[in-house]
């Protein structure tokens, strides 16, 4: 008799806000095969990094200190992009490495760089770029270049050449995934992201269709090798979407409301000149160049002026007004996180000033969003991560109603409302179809290691999550 296997697909920011109008269309045959469905609860905020981490560790974002893409540390506002080395907790992968199995991850964000498993590992949107050792086997990196395979869509180009440009991506994806199933595995995971990509920038457009067929075409393929080879199939989304038609920008309500001073009147000399970020990523995007924005320092690239200024930018320039500043919010999916100016980080909120400041700033959000009849989450870190939260907002601010999303830059019209930065954006309710009897009631992001660990009768215990089978 075979051995079991398991493979997972990932449909990044797959929603049944999509999917379900697709399966009145007729289409999405495949997905629709699988006998049990159920959303999928994800993290706050619901973000890539935020919900992959927990989906890998089985823990909340409190205990796998990933929070954002970027996390601000504790001591200072020095701001950090996240990895692999920061990812805190025991990871599925190695869970599965030590009970002897052969696995396969791909494209799983904060997998770079990527451990040596018993197997295949191609890492994620963490990478920094294709010209970084970003496989296990190293061998295997030349099969990929043989195809010339992307990691992510690029943020340089126009949004319409971004939608273009993920249907390639997902292409070269499909080819080496379809590789990686004719090697030996014991369990199989493939992200991916170009759903979410597609619908940040083309919300109810023709190409967000195309790119749930393309997937399900592939899952046709999946379904197939599935019956031939004794492999069980969970279809999962990280976080889900939807449309986006409004945005508070929660840093124009900080400085009206007295917690924050800025001086946008500063203006570096590049700005003078006319020379801005943007015009120096089209500039590199022409000249297929791009690589050479991940090998500037952070830092130093975040000096460059933007047309709107953001969090990161706002620090490092002088915008804000430190001595004066007692909160300053950055921007995560539909949430805003804000964060104290304390001591710690060589403010003026004093330590036991903190706990007041915090109940204080969420009163007054709580009594603002009541007054406009809009449903939001507002929680202090302790209450939503739990008191030992490093480098955690000390506020967090989600949307919990439909069509709202968060803004935090700084420009000089300082208007409270705007329009959102992007169509759509994720919300907390994903996806997950299979034909395993397993519990859909109320299952969590946090809950799928747990379960696959189960699956293959491996036991262990103290995660947040809990199986689901």
């Amino acid at each position: 008799m075979l051995k079991k296997k398991l493979i997972i697909v990932g449909i990044d920011g797959g929603s049944f806000s999509v999917i379900n109008p697709l399966f009145e269309k007729g289409l999405l045959s495949n997905l629709k095969k699988f006998k049990n469905s159920g959303i999928l609860n994800s993290t706050i905020p619901p973000g890539t990094a935020v919900s992959w981490a927990s989906f890998s560790t089985g823990n909340s974002p409190g205990k796998t200190g990933i929070f954002d893409f970027t996390i601000v540390n504790d001591d200072s506002w020095k701001i950090n992009f996240v990895n692999r080395r920061k990812l805190k907790g025991k990871t599925l992968w190695e869970y599965l490495d030590e009970a002897g199995l052969k696995t396969c991850f791909m494209n799983i964000p904060l997998t770079y760089p990527p451990d040596k498993i018993n197997g295949v590992m191609i890492s994620g949107i963490d990478t920094p770029s294709t010209l970084s050792e970003y496989v296990h086997p190293k061998e295997l990196k030349e099969e990929l270049k043989k195809i010339d395979y992307e990691i992510e869509v690029s943020a340089l180009k126009e949004k319409d050449e971004i939608v273009k440009q993920a249907m390639g991506v997902l292409e070269k994806r499909i080819i080496i995934a379809r590789q990686l199933l004719k090697k030996d595995f014991d369990f199989f995971i493939v992200l991916f992201r170009e759903s979410d990509v597609v619908q940040h920038y083309a919300w109810n457009r023709n190409e967000v269709e195309e790119i749930y067929k393309k997937i399900d075409e592939f899952l046709g393929e999946i379904i197939k090798y599935s019956e031939n080879n004794n492999a069980d199939i969970i279809v999962m989304s990280d976080h889900g979407e939807q449309k986006v038609d409004k945005a508070f920008n929660v840093n124009v309500w900080l400085e009206e409301n007295g917690y924050l001073k800025t001086n946008l009147k500063r203006k570096s000399l590049l700005s003078g000149l006319g020379i801005n970020r943007e015009r120096i990523f089209k500039i590199l995007e022409k000249l297929k160049l791009n690589f050479l924005v991940h090998m500037v320092p952070r830092s130093f690239a975040k000096k460059i002026p933007t047309k709107e200024v953001d969090f990161e930018e706002a620090i490092l320039t002088g915008v804000i007004d430190f001595n004066e500043t007692r909160a300053i919010a950055k921007r995560a999916v539909k949430t805003a996180q804000i964060f104290l100016n304390n001591t710690k980080r060589k403010g003026i909120v004093k330590e036991d000033e903190e706990e007041n400041i915090k109940q204080e700033i969420k009163k007054k959000l709580v009594n603002y969003f009541e007054k406009q009849n809009i449903k939001v989450e507002i929680s202090t870190k302790q209450e939503l991560y739990g008191k030992d939260s490093a480098s955690a907002p000390d506020i967090s601010l989600y949307f919990a109603e439909n069509g709202y999303d968060v803004l935090t830059h700084f420009s000089s019209n300082k208007k409270l409302w705007d329009i959102p930065r992007e169509q759509a954006t994720h919300d907390k309710e994903g996806i997950i179809f299979s034909d395993l009897n397993l519990n859909l009631e109320h299952p969590r992001i946090i809950d799928l290691t747990p379960t696959i660990l189960k699956y293959f009768n491996i036991k262990k215990t103290g995660f947040d999550g809990k199986s689901i089978i």
